[in-house]
């Protein structure tokens, strides 16, 4: 089983933009077997800093899979194309678990 760890640096102020915008995209990937384990905000750090984990469902095939039918959907194109507003720098990385974790 693999998960997807995205870091998304927000724009100034445009944090409530970005959480619009993934309540709309989330139940698009969900439906394409992703499960949005967490979605956290830095605290104490860098400001406007987004981490969202991830559990895909398989292995890293998945994302390109789940992504490429999730833009074919006329709601979630619609908000996607919002992100680049409201998003400075995303970064993304495919994990696996470890056998001593919980």
């Amino acid at each position: 089983m693999g998960y997807m760890l995205a870091r998304l640096q927000v724009r100034p102020g445009r944090v409530p933009e970005l959480i619009e915008i993934m309540s709309h995209m989330t139940p698009v990937l969900e439906r394409q077997g992703w499960k949005l384990v967490g979605a956290y905000q830095t605290t104490i750090g860098r400001f406007n800093e987004i981490w969202d984990l991830w559990d895909i469902g398989g292995d890293a095939s998945n994302i390109t899979k789940a992504l490429g039918v999730a833009r074919s959907d006329p709601d979630f194109a619609q908000w996607a194309a919002k992100l680049p507003e409201v998003v400075e720098q995303e970064e993304t990385r495919y994990m696996e678990k470890l056998n001593y974790g919980v």
